[in-house]
Parts: C-alpha cells; structure tokens; sequence
C-alpha cells in the first residue's frame, strides 16, 4: 500500500521541479519586460480615475444637494447667503445616495470577482467601465428633476449602476496589478493605482467648488460623467496591453485553461486569515467614507468661520496627503514589509483622528491629514496582502468577496450616520451634539479594526507568518505563496494526514502564473 504513495510523492517532487524551473524563467521574462509593466500600470491605474471624482461629487455640493428647492426671501449676512437653493434632498436621502452605492457594490462585486476569474480580465475591464459611465450618465440626468417625484429614483439608479461598475473595475485593477506585480513592487503597483484614484478625488475637492459656481451643478454633474468616459478609453488601452504582454509570456493558453477551473466552491477554501483581513479592511473603510462624505457639512457647522469652498479644501487633505505619500509608503512596504504589523498600527494611530473632532476644536486640518497620513499606509498594507493569502487564480473572487463585505459595512455605516445626523432638511446646522455621536461611531469603528487586526496578526504568526516577513525573506515567501497550493494539495492527496493543508489552497490548481 506504501508504494502508491511513494510514486505520487516522487511524482510531486518532479512537479515541483519543473514549476521552479517555469517560475524562474517567468521571473526573468517579466524582468526584461519591466518597462511594458509599467506602462500597463500607468493606463491601469487611469481606469478609475474618473469614477472616483464623480464618487465625492456629492461630498463637495451637499449644501446644494441638500438645499431648498427655492429661495425666495434669501438674505446675505456677513457675505453669506443664508438661503441656498438646490434639490431639496433630506440629511437621510443624501446619505441614501451612498449607502446605495456601497450595496450594490456588496451584491454585485462577488459575482463580478467569480466572472472576472472564469472569463478573464479583459471581460471584466470592458464590461463595468461602460457601466460607470451609464452610471453617472443617469446620475447627471436625474439632476435636471428638481422638484419632481423622479429625481430621487433616477438618481438612486444611477448610483447604483455607478456602484455596480467602480467596484467591479476596481476588481479587475488589482487582478491586473498583481498578475504584473506579485513579487515584485507589488506595494508600490497597489500604491501607486490608489493614488491616482484618489487624484480624482482630491481634483474632484479642489475644482468641483468653482466649477459648480460658474457652470451649475447639473453641467457639473455631467463634466463628472465625461471623465468616466475617460476610464472606457484607458480601458480599451489596458485590455489591448494585457493581451500583447501575455502573449509574450506565452501565458495565454495557460491562463485560460486556469480559468476554467475556477469553481464558485472554491470560496468554502478561504482562510480564516483571509476573512479577519477582510474585516479589518471593512472596519477601516467604516470610519473613513461615510466621515468624508459628511465632513464638509461637519466642518461648516462645528467651525462656521470656514466657507463652504474651505471645507471642501480641507476635507481634500485626506486625499491630497494619500497622493502625495502613496508611493513612498509603497517602496517602504516592498522593502521592509511586516504588512500584519503596518495594518495594526493605522488603525491604532487613527483613532486619535476622530477623538479630537469629536472633543476638541483642534483645527479640523491636522486631523484630515493626520487621517490622510493612516489611510496610506492601511491602504499599501492591506489590501495588498490579499494575493499573498489567496491562489492566484481565484483572486478575483477573493478580492470580490472582500469588496462585498467592505461596502456593505461601509453601507450600513452610511445609514447609521444618516439616522444619527437627523431626517429634517430645514435644519440648516445640524446641531453638534449629533456630529459628536457620529464620531464616537467612527471611533468604535476604529477600534473594531484594532481587534480584528490584533487577531489578524495572531493567526498569521501562528501559520506561515507571510503577512509579517522581512525584506528579503518577505519575497521568498511571496515567490513560495505562488505555487504552494496545488504542491501541497498533491502532496496531501499521496500522503493523507501528512502535515496540514492550508485553508486557502484548492484542489486542481496546477499552476500560479507569478
């Protein structure tokens, strides 16, 4: 009975040869394509440019959003009008305009991740680019029904194909990036696409404002939705590259016979450090979109010396200090990495970011920017461990599931801080003893994190300890993550009960292409 078991174990071994002899030789095909990669990147990272500044729109005009339909008897005080005119929405119906967007993004990035890994990239790239552009096109339209019983549900539908594609697209960027990437200044790729992202942002707080002023909020609205069109370029771009570059890998065949071994059972093979990774995501983002969603309104009410268009500025801090320290923070990461331990300390060191709005009249700038500073190296640090403890083939599903649970707190926490703000529209300030419970939200948000990441970092070093690897060990295990699950399921298979089987590795996988 032994030699069976003695013949699959030597056949593994031959295997395991060959995969490391095909992963060398990838390794140095892929270093002679350095520059390629980066200019994949770089019309990668341009794919949600667009959607992120029409995203925050909303934050910018929530005086307009939530303006009286007229104004009729407005008077200036100080140079202020005390009366501004817009479309009329309550404190809840504003927030409805994101929690409905975070849904939908729950619902339909777990089978826009499936779909990504069963029909490729390309699919996937092509398909929710053109649905954020039918998103914010129906946004922009519902504007134009000031007064009427269609604005609010043509605007909801729009933000709902807008949260369907973003989310989605998202799903396909990071799957692009770590099929170039992974091994190799994977931080910095991940890095990198967020801050150009949020550069939609931060030009979305600087510009809309203005713009707004001289065009009107509809031509805003719609001048939003023509940048979502430039994403549809960037992605006919990228989708050309990918195909050329895999080609030149001779991956393409590979890739596709990979894909049609995904299974949506393959989700019941995720790791318990998987899922605390993905919470700890959730609880972060908990505390920082539905905060910057209403801060410009916060920052009026609790510092009334700030105009609306200064709000904005310093709410764009957030942002601003994320592009300006996102590829730094990146380098360092690929260079040192402990990502279990950088993940831990962001949300320990945000914490004080909301106890100072909530409790003091400290500037509202140090704390965006202090935000801005935490919400850096969370960003390099978590979401790029995702590949590390996933196979690469179902990383699209994985990253989908993560984007679900995500958004869908993110929702939920939108909602609670529309119930918290109040319903009524003619509260023009909202008093501040609500903004201080809205804070105290964000902080038992943070805290959560600061649990989930303290058992993140538990189970991880309990395991293989790849999340907190060093330097040069960091990449060994990144280049070993690769093909360890099919190896390991093979070795499983010829000795039974021999050594542990990890929870993220799946039958049938034969190769991890990086």
């Amino acid at each position: 009975m032994a030699q069976p078991a003695k013949k699959a174990f030597y056949t593994s071994s031959v295997t395991k040869r060959a995969r490391d002899c095909r992963r060398s030789w990838l390794n140095t095909k892929l270093s002679s394509l350095s520059y390629y990669r980066f200019v994949v990147l770089f019309f990668n990272c341009l794919l949600t440019f667009g959607s992120y500044f029409c995203f925050d729109i909303p934050s910018v005009l929530q005086d307009q959003f939530q303006g009286n339909l007229t104004c009729p008897n407005a008077t200036v005080i100080n140079g202020t009008v005390d009366c501004v005119e817009g479309l009329g929405m309550t404190p809840q119906q504003y927030n409805l305009l994101y929690a409905i967007y975070a849904w939908m993004n729950a619902v339909v990035v777990i089978l826009a991740g499936f779909l990504i890994d069963k029909l490729g990239n390309r699919f996937g790239v092509f398909l929710f680019s053109f649905l954020c552009v039918l998103g914010s096109l129906l946004f922009a339209f519902g504007s134009h029904f000031k007064g009427s019983p269609y604005l609010l549900p043509l605007m909801l539908i729009g933000r709902l194909l807008f949260g369907s594609g973003t989310g989605s697209l998202t799903i396909v960027q990071k799957r692009i990036t770590t099929f170039w990437f992974k091994g190799k200044e994977l931080a910095l790729a991940f890095s990198l696409t967020v801050a150009f992202s949020r550069l939609g942002s931060v030009l979305n707080f600087f510009l809309t404002q203005k713009f707004e002023e001289k065009y009107g909020m509809q031509w805003t609205l719609w001048g939003g939705a023509l940048l979502c069109v430039l994403g549809f370029t960037s992605a006919v771009i990228v989708s050309t590259l990918d195909k050329i570059g895999v080609r030149q890998l001779g991956l393409d065949g590979a890739i596709q016979e990979e894909s049609r071994k995904v299974r949506i059972q393959d989700v019941k093979l995720l790791s318990v450090r998987y899922w605390l990774l993905v919470l700890t995501i959730m609880f972060f983002y908990n505390g920082i979109f539905p905060f910057i969603a209403d801060a410009s309104k916060f920052i009026q009410d609790k510092y009334s010396y700030y105009s609306q268009e200064e709000a904005a500025y310093i709410v764009g801090a957030v942002y601003d200090s994320l592009v300006v320290l996102s590829a730094i923070v990146g380098i360092l990461i690929d260079y040192v990495g402990l990502r279990g331990v950088f993940a831990l300390a962001s949300a320990v060191f945000t914490l004080p970011v909301f106890g100072l709005l909530a409790f003091t009249f400290v500037p509202p700038l140090v704390s965006t920017i202090w935000l801005g500073v935490t919400y850096s190296f969370a960003a390099a640090s978590m979401w790029p461990s995702i590949p590390l403890v996933v196979p690469q083939a179902t990383l699209g599903t994985a990253t989908g599931l993560a984007t679900s649970v995500q958004m869908f707190g993110v929702g939920i926490s939108n909602l609670i801080v529309g119930q918290i703000l109040g319903t009524k529209s003619s509260e023009t300030k909202i008093p501040l003893w609500r903004w201080k419970r809205m804070m105290i939200f964000m902080l038992a948000n943070t805290i959560s994190c600061i649990v989930t990441s303290v058992l993140l970092n538990v189970v991880d070093h309990r395991q293989d300890g790849i999340l907190n690897k060093t330097t040069k060990k960091s990449g060994q295990a990144q280049e070993g993550s690769k093909n360890s699950g099919a190896e390991k399921l093979e070795l499983k298979a010829a000795h039974p009960g021999r050594g542990e089987e990890e929870p993220n590795e799946q039958k049938g996988k034969s190769a991890h292409f990086l």
